[in-house]
């Protein structure tokens, strides 16, 4: 592996779990849209099941993006803020926009495509859906108006986005500051007190329209969660050893894979603050994961690491693969989806079309973005496409210096 590569195992195969839950949430959900027998109001997998992805998704992306830009300014003694933008501007936008051009500009055009409670609304403020979505604002499109058929997933995708924006700015001032956790908690504070506020606020204002759109906007806009998988990556980075005894402690482990099975069977949420309980556990089991040669799990099997690097696609296309797949079943009869033979065929054709279209999407479209990518990678996740040999990444200066908090 190169010089300038950082890998961690498991990572690939935690992506592909946060995608498959998320799939099978929502297959639920399109069932419960027309109008088809579900267990999208009544069980764990309509109830707490998505959520758990979405925040593990976003836990896993503030430990990576966090642990490489430390590394980054470690080797070169600074972080390339350009190159950071120009690489998720690679990696995230061919297949957003694709999505979201198709899904908002294409698809309302036929009426086949419709999608009860929510096709009939696309025209409602249009140029501001345009607007929010083509600005990477998909968020405050969603809070504004009805969900956009086809593209109701990309909402946490500009949330991502609006961290990226920020994190690498705020990681280069407290790294040259030596205030890394200094950063990150007082990221996980100010998100908290504001939250805090717009609960209150919303409690206090009951069925008024504005007092619930501002909680729901913040509510999503969960930049704690990964900040808190930031903190992960800075216990590991500067080798907080007497803290990480603690966290791979193998009981620990087996106390939260249990907590976490128990949260997501029984569907429990805590009110108001469950993202930041699950944001917790996932940090903790993450670290493991990553770095802890005793980790109690693994994840490392190469068609889950295969599945993990197309998860992005798997994300993005799957609410268009599920609906056009019922719409069929619908049509011809093909299956009572709300048997439970019926229902688990739906979720397994759903997903095995997900997984072939996203694996068509990674090698003949997004792998052309990923090899230009690398270009602009001081360092590089383990996993990243090659640069072509045409177009070698540079050698990376390895100053000596100590890794100081």
């Amino acid at each position: 592996m190169s010089a300038n590569r950082v890998f961690f195992p498991n990572l690939n195969g935690i992506r592909f779990l946060a995608a498959l839950v998320v799939i099978i949430h929502h297959v639920e959900m399109a069932k419960y849209w027309f109008g088809l027998p579900n267990i999208y109001r009544n069980s764990f997998v309509g109830g707490v099941f998505g959520e758990l992805g979405i925040i593990l998704f976003f836990v896993l992306s503030g430990f990576l993006i966090t642990y490489l830009l430390l590394e980054e300014h470690r080797r070169t003694g600074t972080i390339s803020v350009r190159n950071f933008y120009i690489r998720r501007i690679l990696r995230i936008w061919p297949v957003y926009y694709l999505v979201v051009i198709f899904s908002l500009l294409i698809l309302p055009n036929f009426h086949w495509f419709d999608i009860p409670g929510f096709s009939e609304h696309v025209d409602e403020g249009f140029l501001v859906k345009c607007l929010t979505y083509l600005s990477f604002l998909p968020n405050v499109g969603y809070t504004l108006y009805e969900h956009i058929p086809y593209a109701t997933q990309t909402w946490s995708v500009g949330v991502e986005e609006q961290f990226y924006l920020l994190w690498p700015l705020l990681m280069l001032y407290a790294i040259n500051r030596k205030k890394v956790m200094q950063a990150l908690v007082g990221t996980i504070a100010f998100y908290l007190l504001v939250k805090t506020a717009t609960v209150v606020n919303y409690i206090g204002n009951p069925g008024v329209r504005s007092a619930e759109k501002l909680w729901l906007f913040w509510d999503h806009f969960s930049i704690d969660c990964m900040a808190m998988g930031g903190i992960g990556a800075w216990l590991l980075f500067y080798r907080k050893e007497k803290t990480l005894k603690i966290l791979f402690n193998k009981y620990l482990q087996a106390a939260l894979y249990i907590i976490l099975a128990v949260i997501t069977v029984k569907g429990l949420m805590l009110p108001w603050y469950s993202k930041e309980l699950f944001a917790i556990i996932f940090m903790v089991l993450i670290l493991n994961l990553a770095a802890n040669k005793n980790t109690l799990i693994s994840f490392e099997f190469r068609p889950l690491n295969y599945l993990g690097k197309i998860s992005y696609g798997l994300y993005m296309y799957h609410n268009f693969v599920l609906t056009i797949i019922l719409k069929f079943i619908m049509a011809y009869g093909l299956l009572d989806v709300g048997s439970i033979t019926g229902g688990i065929i739906y979720q397994l054709v759903s997903i095995a079309l997900t997984i072939a279209l996203s694996a068509l999407s990674y090698e003949y479209f997004e792998k052309w973005f990923l090899g230009i990518k690398t270009r602009f990678a001081r360092v590089q996740s383990g996993d990243e496409v090659s640069v072509p040999p045409s177009a070698p990444a540079p050698e990376i200066p390895v100053p000596a210096q100590p890794r100081t908090a």
